[in-house]
């Protein structure tokens, strides 16, 4: 199945612009994760956007027993302040630290396991054919997730490694 598809490479600009841009996303993943790992909350994502002063940095936590506001402020002033001792990220920017919510597809394998009972919304890539998978997050384990789908709600293992992206769905 697609790669860049499967792994968020959606790369534009030349290759010099391209080279730095990816280091300093690099180093500022970097900073990031060092400094939220003693508060037990992993990055999900990292998305910088604009350039010079108008630049805005996203990062987006999880944990195991979910996010607070209060741990979001938290980890923003510590990034905030790692951020301006470095100079990772040069001019102005506007941080934002939040959970990645809904909207965001599941990165990791452990994310399954909060949204037990709820429905989810699968790209899965089986022999080179992908296909689309709507249902109920059933069961996990270290290889896979079993979701019941369709009219019959039969249960059906997926494997991990056949899941190009999975989305929680809204419950209305």
């Amino acid at each position: 199945c697609n790669l860049v598809a499967r792994f968020g490479l959606f790369l534009f600009g030349s290759p010099h612009a391209l080279s730095s841009e990816l280091m300093a996303t690099a180093e500022l993943e970097s900073l990031v994760d060092n400094c939220i790992s003693k508060h037990g909350v992993h990055v999900i994502d990292i998305v910088v956007k604009g350039e010079g002063n108008g630049k805005s940095v996203e990062i987006y936590i999880d944990a195991e027993n979910g996010v607070t506001t209060e741990m979001c402020s938290v980890v923003s002033r510590e990034v905030d302040g790692m951020i301006e001792s470095s100079g990772v990220v040069r001019g102005s920017y506007r941080l934002t630290v939040s959970s990645p919510g809904i909207a965001r597809p599941l990165k990791f394998n452990w994310q399954y396991k909060k949204h037990m009972g709820r429905r989810i919304s699968l790209k899965v890539c089986s022999q080179d054919v992908e296909r689309d998978v709507v249902g109920r997050l059933e069961s996990i384990d270290e290889t896979g997730i079993v979701v019941s789908s369709g009219k019959s709600g039969t249960p059906e293992p997926i494997r991990f490694e056949a899941i190009v992206e999975a989305r929680v769905l809204a419950p209305w």
